[in-house]
């Protein structure tokens, strides 16, 4: 049978034990300087290991150290990768740029995009709300609840559609696909660009649109400015 002074002595045990414990742990972060200055005895500490028994402090040490350098070449290399391929998309758009300054219809304007869409293995679409060509034109009032629903930020959209919504820009639209979507015009909205990905994760709401944006400018510059120079002739 234990005794009351017993169990006072075991319980009295186990609280100097946590008190010790928080001493050590406290003087520890008080000195971080502890280790440096008694290295000669923390190659003897041991430390138990699910995996490879008992271990030294240094054997710790030393694998976290092999665990965090691995995780920075890792973050490197995805830094390398993003880099190479946002300098590719630099001169696949400036490429493309150079050659909408060249265009004198809205057709060739289409051949180019075209190219770049396929380089990139995407479908792009572009709509004209005042086009007398059938398969450019595309319903203001249509591309305006569009606007409301889509496009309420002024702002590029990145991500999924509905199927009527995709199916208002493009004719086969990509299943469970991703889209990118932006209006045409500077003072007034005249069209609509959109590229569409048949990865439903191309397109992310948090992705950088700075290649795709300028080019949706140039085109807009385009657009008015060939409507001008007709409405001069006129």
């Amino acid at each position: 049978m234990t005794t009351h002074s017993q169990q006072t002595c075991s319980s009295g045990d186990d609280l100097n034990e946590v008190l010790n414990e928080q001493a050590v742990v406290t003087y520890l972060r008080n000195n971080p300087t502890f280790f440096s200055r008694q290295s000669e005895w923390l190659s003897d500490v041991r430390i138990p290991h699910q995996e490879r028994g008992t271990v030294s402090l240094v054997d710790i040490q030393l694998e976290r150290l092999r665990l965090r350098i691995a995780e920075l070449e890792q973050q490197h290399a995805r830094l390398l990768a993003n880099a190479t391929k946002s300098g590719e998309l630099s001169v696949l758009f400036s490429n493309a740029q150079v050659q909408l300054l060249q265009c004198h219809n809205i057709y060739q304007v289409l051949t180019i995009i075209d190219a770049l869409a396929a380089q990139l293995d995407l479908s792009v679409c572009l709509r004209l709300f005042d086009s007398e060509d059938e398969v450019l034109y595309l319903e203001r009032r249509q591309f305006n609840d569009f606007y409301r629903s889509r496009l309420t930020q002024d702002r590029p959209y990145l991500g999924r559609l509905r199927r009527p919504e995709a199916e208002l820009l493009y004719n086969h639209p990509p299943q469970l696909g991703s889209f990118i979507v932006l209006p045409l015009g500077r003072s007034a909205a005249n069209g609509v660009l959109s590229f569409a990905s048949a990865d439903g994760g191309h397109f992310q709401p948090e992705m950088d649109t700075l290649f795709v944006e300028q080019l949706a400018i140039t085109i807009s510059y385009l657009i008015e400015h060939w409507q001008y120079t007709r409405e001069v002739i006129d």
